[in-house]
């Protein structure tokens, strides 16, 4: 803990963050959506987040100059309303739907997550979100990296196996 994350820990004293970290395939959705209806809380699914901006910003994104990357995210505000199952995450004002889930948007995600500048421009957005309501975020890297002073941290983990049976599921609905 340093001084970067002090103003997050005192925030987070008063608004919980609950962080479910792991692998694809796991049941960190599944459960974070649990979890967040439990409590009555927001659930966050930053995986949504980064398919959001590949849809939004085209195939040619991680193809950008990093000055205009960095440009063209900062274009983008992400808000949650409602609670657990019920969330909903909305970018510039409308709620993001189904059309980020096809295979073409999440491939173009998977490429634009590599991008250091988009990774920030995300943790700042989720940072935000965090301050501002109680949720439970599920993605890689929540609880080290961008809720790192969270309280309530968890790391989930499947057998190989169990993981490609669940993504199979995943593919086939």
């Amino acid at each position: 803990f340093d001084q970067r994350h002090a103003g997050t820990a005192v925030i987070m004293k008063y608004l919980p963050i609950i962080t479910l970290d792991g692998p694809a395939g796991v049941g960190k959705s599944t459960l974070a959506k649990q979890v967040a209806s439990i409590l009555h809380i927001a659930y966050l699914d930053t995986g949504a987040m980064f398919r959001t901006l590949a849809l939004r910003l085209g195939p040619d994104a991680a193809k950008l100059p990093d000055e205009e990357l960095r440009e063209r995210c900062r274009g983008f505000r992400f808000r949650l309303e409602g609670a657990g199952e019920k969330s909903v995450l909305l970018c510039n004002g409308e709620p993001v739907g189904d059309e980020i889930r096809t295979e073409e948007v999440g491939r173009l995600a998977s490429r634009l997550a590599t991008s250091p500048i988009v990774r920030d421009a995300l943790k700042s957005a989720q940072r935000a979100l965090g301050e501002s309501t109680s949720l439970v975020a599920e993605g890689r890297d929540m609880g080290t990296v961008v809720f790192p002073a969270a309280r309530f941290k968890f790391f989930l983990d499947a057998r190989p196996e169990v993981r490609g049976l669940r993504r199979f599921r995943e593919l086939e609905a």
